[in-house]
């Protein structure tokens, strides 16, 4: 494995004893014998949980930085807290699948003008309604949208060049997003899939929760502040025990 090619995993918790750990089983073992499958480093920011997520985090070998609550302010510094060149965000509940990893950093190695990259999103439910989620979240990460729930993998030379995430409140993945896109090439990784939690739409209705995300992603576009809008959004942080 050569330098350029280290990968290293960013988490950003709050109370996800409960999830957090079969994601860090995958990325400290990988599946298999390929170490590329595997991460480098494993960072899990940490915005104050209450239920062991940082002591569960810290002895399985990660490494647990504390930061202001909210996806923003966490991934922040949880960037910040890494050296591999290439940096992959994920959210505690979601699953690489085997060889997932591995294929992000051949990616990479490829291609020399790509600067970010998503995974195929397939949500851990039945039923037509997340079908059509999925391939909704796949078409937009083919465009060059890449959202959090899509496993954002970004060159760290291009991170750093557009300025990393923003601490604000909503709507940071969105923001970073266009940034990465208006600097390179980004790409949908058809065969790297992450395995996607149903968990926000199961409690809060299909149908409310999609209403919503649409709606205020909406205004978000025509420049309705973040901070606003988070009125609007509840629980940004939405983990549960």
């Amino acid at each position: 494995m050569t330098t350029e090619l280290e990968l290293a995993v960013v988490v950003p918790t709050l109370n996800e004893a409960r999830r957090l750990p079969a994601l860090l089983a995958r990325l400290g073992a990988g599946t298999g014998p390929d170490p590329g499958d595997r991460a480098d480093e494993v960072v899990v920011a940490d915005g104050g949980s209450a239920d062991g997520t940082r002591a569960l985090a810290a002895g399985a070998g990660a490494r647990v930085v504390l930061a202001p609550r909210g996806r923003g302010s966490q991934l922040a510094a949880g960037a910040r807290a890494t050296r591999a060149a290439l940096l992959l965000f994920l959210h505690a509940d979601c699953l690489p699948a085997p060889g997932a990893l591995a294929r992000l950093r051949a990616a990479f190695a490829a291609d020399a003008a790509l600067v970010a990259s998503g995974m195929a999103q397939r949500i851990a439910a039945r039923g037509r309604f997340y079908r059509l989620v999925e391939r909704a979240a796949d078409a937009r990460a083919r465009r060059g949208m890449v959202f959090g729930d899509s496993g954002l993998c970004a060159r760290r030379s291009a991170y750093e060049a557009v300025g990393g995430f923003r601490e604000q409140p909503l709507f940071e993945d969105v923001d970073l997003a266009r940034r990465l896109a208006r600097h390179g090439a980004v790409r949908l990784l058809e065969d790297a899939v992450l395995a996607v939690s149903a968990r926000r739409w199961e409690r809060e209705g299909r149908f409310r929760c999609t209403l919503r995300n649409w709606t205020t992603r909406s205004l978000y576009r025509i420049g309705v502040p973040p901070a606003r809008l988070a009125a609007l959004y509840p629980a940004h942080m939405d983990q549960e025990p």
